[in-house]
Parts: structure tokens; C-alpha cells; sequence
């Protein structure tokens, strides 16, 4: 073979493999990363099972929500990442407006007003609330105690607001485990969170029951910024479908809710 064939096979082949990597980088591109290859999600923890850190699982977070999101980054061919700003600003969207992640996966309930700032993918879990009490408690309704707590902002206090008995304190907090602390402080007498994180807790320690459930009509979605996320929420939206069809979805839940 000669020289000037063999340089020729060689340009090709550069060519090639430069064609090969802008393709990759336009999938990345259409879905508008903040990170080539990797989906950053923002959570918002202790939220168990639903998401939580430990040290043992891939990324230091694991937890329903994480592990869903992580089967659609596998599905998608990209890597996972998490992110915790905090709350207020996966709820708010500035979150995703500061780049701190491309989507938020934390229990979000879709409610019209979130929607005016962020844009959810397709409901992907029902929730109820709940009432937790501490296991020694006697109080079987909610009417029975003396103050309840509930996170800022949450389906929890919009609900009590039309649901709270005459005589029944409401405790806010800012930071969902503050909830349980108080509760454990014996600051107050019980919780109201999504049954989901109540029952988790409850499982976890041992020392406290679940007594109440209120069903609200409410489901979690993933929520991305309002405008410029199309392409990423069609992606994902398509890979939810694809795993709720093909028992993913179902192995997932089932390893997280196996009472469920």
C-alpha cells in the first residue's frame, strides 16, 4: 500500500471519528445539559425513601425518586449527578435558571401555581398525606392533639388550612427534618407530610406510627425550567413511558414500597 494511500485512510478515519463526536455533542446540545453526559438532578433530603444520602449507594444518594431518575439517565445514555440547593429553589425554578441541575426529582406535587414558574414531566407517583404520631401516642385523629407540624409551602399546610380543628396548633418549618426533630423533642405532638416520607420515617426508627392518611388528588412530576427544556422533558417523558411499560418502573417501586 503506499504512502499517499495510507495518509489518505488516515485523514478519512480522523474525519470520521470528528463526525462521530460532533454527533454526540449535538444529542447533549438538543438537550441542553449542564453537563455533557451526565443528568443533574436537584433533590431536596432527608426524604426517605424517596430520597436520602448514604455513603454506600452510587453517588452518595439513592432513594425512590433517585433511583427512578437514575434508570432514565441509563435509558438516555448519560450518567447521573444530584444537586441540593435547598427547596425554594427547586420549587421556584431558580434552581434550574442558576444551572444548578437540569431537572428536580423531590417529591414535587404538581399544582397550577408551580407550574407558572417550572415545567413538570408526566406524574409519575400519587401521594396521599398523612398524620405521624409518636408510638406511645393515644391520639387516634388529628383532632386529638394538642400541635401539629408541616414544611412551609408544602401540599401538607395547604390542606391543613382548610383542615386544621378548632383547638389544633400548626408549627411550621422550613426544613422537612425539622419536623421530625420537633416531634421527637416532644415540641409537638404529630407530623403531616406525604405518606410516602412519614411511613419511611416511621419504618426507619420505630418509634412512631402513622394514623391518618387524607387522600389530596395530588401527584409528583419532574420538574425543569419553563422555557428551554422541551427537548430534555419530551426525553424523559418518553423514557418514563418506556420503563412503566417494560416492569422497570414496577421493580423500582417494588423495592422501595414492598408493603405497597
Amino acid at each position: 500500500m503506499s504512502k499517499r494511500l495510507l495518509q489518505l485512510l488516515a485523514l478519512l478515519l480522523t474525519i470520521g471519528l470528528f463526525a462521530a463526536a460532533c454527533g454526540d455533542d449535538d444529542g447533549d446540545s438538543a438537550l441542553g445539559l449542564v453537563s455533557s453526559g451526565t443528568l443533574t438532578v436537584c433533590t431536596d433530603v432527608p426524604y426517605p425513601p424517596m430520597e436520602f444520602e448514604d455513603p454506600d449507594a452510587e453517588g452518595g444518594f439513592t432513594g425512590f425518586d433517585i433511583e427512578l431518575m437514575r434508570a432514565i439517565a441509563d435509558d438516555l445514555g448519560l450518567g447521573l449527578a444530584v444537586a441540593t440547593p435547598g427547596w425554594d429553589a427547586i420549587t421556584s425554578g431558580l434552581a434550574n435558571e442558576a444551572g444548578d441541575c437540569d431537572i428536580s426529582a423531590a417529591s414535587i406535587t404538581i399544582t397550577a401555581e408551580r407550574e407558572e414558574n417550572i415545567d413538570f414531566s408526566e406524574p409519575y407517583f400519587e401521594g396521599k398525606q398523612s398524620l405521624l404520631v409518636s408510638d406511645d401516642s393515644s391520639a387516634s385523629t388529628l383532632a386529638d392533639l394538642g400541635a401539629v407540624a408541616v414544611q412551609s409551602g408544602t401540599t401538607g399546610e395547604i390542606w391543613l388550612q382548610d383542615n386544621t380543628p378548632e383547638g389544633v396548633e400548626v408549627v411550621a418549618f422550613d426544613d422537612i427534618g425539622a419536623l421530625y426533630l420537633a416531634l421527637e423533642a416532644g415540641d409537638v405532638d404529630g407530623v403531616i407530610t406525604d405518606l410516602v416520607g412519614n411511613q419511611g420515617y416511621a419504618d426507619d426508627t420505630g418509634g412512631a406510627k402513622v394514623i391518618e392518611s387524607y387522600a389530596t388528588d395530588e401527584f409528583y412530576g419532574f420538574a425543569v425550567q419553563e422555557e428551554g427544556a422541551e427537548d430534555l422533558l419530551a426525553a424523559v417523558n418518553e423514557s418514563l413511558a418506556k420503563l412503566q411499560g417494560n416492569g422497570t418502573y414496577d421493580a423500582i417501586y417494588a423495592e422501595w414500597f414492598p408493603g405497597a
